[in-house]
């Protein structure tokens, strides 16, 4: 991460959940916001990375709490959010991040594999939601960030991935229900939509995937996406779109989507 980008004092005396903290964007999502002055808890379904990041925050000199949590388990996300009630006293925002990845044909994709996408990547942000909001609403203000793809809008070239699709079209949609509803109660709601990214996302959904009955597919034989910027992002430059919307500077930003894809939709 580029020293001259962080802004020490952005987030000064607030507090973010993170969800997915462990690895990829949501890992330096959350030491972004820890550098630029947030208490944050890092929160993911395998402890010990979401511990690892944790850790790695406090050597930095931030604050950070390490929780293991299954965003699809209400019981999972209710117990975060309270430790980090407890931890820090207050909450800011959440960083709605967790996710994995689905594949398949549809007509081949077994129902619990379907199950299993959405009840990640769409039930996950409506249960941190859920539980978050009550906090917010009695400080009178808040934010909430979620991670969409180019996926709430488009379909890959290669097709077979309806879950992920359909998953990440409802997180949008969510995400505009949220800023809405909440508005007028000093909540705002972004969306942000990557397109290709350099990190673990891939090897964590084939472990998440190991147990699927779901067949792999073969890509649909078409052209591959060209991106005019010619690579895929870093993590860092995801967080540091998700570290503006969470910030004042962003106030007047909600129920949008985001999309830091590489200029990729403007094809």
């Amino acid at each position: 991460m580029t020293e001259a980008r962080i802004f020490r004092e952005r987030h000064l005396g607030e507090v973010f959940i993170v969800t997915g903290a462990g690895s990829g964007i949501g890992a330096a999502a959350a030491r972004r916001l820890a550098l630029e002055g947030a208490a944050v808890t890092v929160a993911d379904v395998r402890g010990a990375t979401a511990q690892a990041v944790a850790d790695e925050i406090a050597a930095a000199g931030g604050q950070a709490l390490a929780v293991t949590c299954d965003v699809s388990r209400e019981a999972d996300v209710a117990e975060m959010v309270q430790a980090s009630q407890a931890r820090f006293g207050k909450l800011s925002g959440l960083f709605a991040n967790a996710g994995t990845a689905g594949r398949g044909w549809i007509h081949e994709t077994a129902l619990e594999d379907w199950q299993r996408v959405l009840s990640v990547n769409l039930n996950g942000p409506f249960l941190c939601a859920k539980h978050v909001l009550p906090h917010l609403l009695a400080a009178g203000k808040g934010v909430i960030v979620t991670t969409g793809s180019i996926a709430s809008v488009v379909i890959g070239g290669a097709g077979s991935a309806a879950s992920y699709a359909a998953s990440k079209g409802g997180v949008l949609q969510l995400t505009r229900q949220i800023a809405v509803d909440y508005g007028p109660q000093g909540i705002r709601a972004a969306c942000v939509c990557p397109g290709a990214v350099r990190s673990n996302m891939g090897a964590n959904a084939s472990e998440d995937r190991q147990r699927d009955a779901t067949p792999a597919s073969t890509p649909l034989p078409r052209a591959p996406h060209w991106t005019p910027m010619q690579r895929a992002s870093s993590p860092d430059e995801i967080a540091a779109v998700v570290s503006f919307l969470l910030s004042d500077e962003a106030s007047f930003i909600t129920g949008s989507a985001v999309f830091a894809d590489g200029g990729l939709l403007a094809i």
